[in-house]
């Protein structure tokens, strides 16, 4: 899954033969998967973000997990959702030519889309 060349001077952007295009680890990656990557860590960041700017508006955090996280701190709640956020996706990308990883993707991508949806009409009842 990880080598030298993981995140620094790969080779590998397929398997060795012909017919390994699944469940195979490579050590290079597209940009395309990579700008995705961002997007996808960037939509966690706004989602904190957005999550305490709805409190300050005096919203509630139904998610017993991300309220003890917030009671720990602000910063202490986007740094850690941001840290988790980035591990998981670092793991999506190395598992990149595996099906649970892609589904994985595209769930996490509705997931926060819908949530960015949601954020924006909390935000509109807010005011």
């Amino acid at each position: 899954m990880m080598s030298r060349y993981t995140f620094f001077g790969g080779q590998r952007r397929t398997g060795r033969r012909v017919e390994e295009r699944e469940n195979v680890y490579v050590d290079v990656y597209s940009p395309a998967l990579v700008m995705l990557l961002l997007i996808f860590f960037a939509l966690t960041v706004v989602d904190s973000v957005s999550t305490l700017v709805y409190l300050g508006k005096g919203g509630r955090e139904l998610n017993p997990i991300a309220q003890w996280m917030i009671d720990q701190g602000s910063t202490f709640f986007v740094l850690l959702k941001g840290i988790l956020s980035g591990v998981c996706l670092v793991f999506v990308m190395l598992h990149k030519n595996f099906r649970p990883a892609r589904m994985a993707l595209g769930v996490g991508f509705a997931f926060y889309t819908l949530l960015g949806l949601y954020h924006l009409v909390l935000q509109i009842r807010a005011l």
